[in-house]
């Protein structure tokens, strides 16, 4: 993946008019120093490219936030100060995941944290905030299985079968993510009659 100057560029916004089949979905997740973009950073950022039900691409990195990361993050994630030393900055990783994502349709287990983040990544080279199309699959989780007590992404990728060997690691969660969207979306299909784009966005 080739870096370019990102100045002046922005995400290309898309019609969610194509087939489910034919549509690139970008499942993203982050880990982080904390829950607020404003006062926190990225630590580490996955995405995992989806289409017609396979997972085609990844792009994974630790990010260096430029602040201590908390010892409660540590514990959880398991990313330390001395891990993210000599990684890229968010300036440096923006342009990357700008390109990764191209016009594909972000997605992401509760996408509105995610997103926060990336954006806020992105701000820091100079980059627009995405304009992309936005699927959360906690929100179709909701839909589609009402009856869990959690849909948080552990008990939700349990419930459909798929283990995820590195929870709270931005790669394990981005694959186990990709899991259930590649599920959700056959369930669509097969039980909902919803076959294009703009159903599932309107579904969730």
């Amino acid at each position: 993946m080739n870096s370019r100057s990102s100045s002046s560029r922005s995400m290309r916004r898309i019609a969610p008019n194509g087939s489910i089949a034919g549509t690139t979905f970008v499942v993203v997740d982050v880990e982080t120093t904390g829950l607020s973009p404003l006062e926190g950073g990225i630590t580490e950022i996955a995405m995992v490219k989806v289409r017609n039900g396979l997972i085609h691409d990844e792009y994974t990195t630790l990010v260096n936030p430029l602040q201590p990361i908390p010892l409660s993050i540590t514990l959880m994630t398991g990313i330390d100060d001395a891990m993210v030393a000599g990684a890229p900055t968010a300036a440096m990783v923006a342009p990357l995941v700008s390109d990764f994502l191209g016009d594909g349709v972000f997605t992401a287990h509760n996408a509105q944290f995610d997103l926060g983040f990336v954006n806020h990544t992105l701000s820091k080279g100079n980059i627009a905030p995405i304009e992309n199309p936005i699927l959360c699959t906690c929100r179709l989780a909701r839909r589609m299985l009402p009856y869990l007590p959690s849909k948080s992404l552990g008990p939700l990728a349990r419930q459909l079968g798929i283990k995820n060997f590195h929870r709270h690691r931005a790669a394990g969660d981005a694959y186990a993510t990709a899991e259930v969207l590649i599920r959700f979306l056959r369930r669509l299909e097969e039980h909902y009659d919803v076959h294009d784009l703009a159903g599932v966005l309107k579904f969730q």
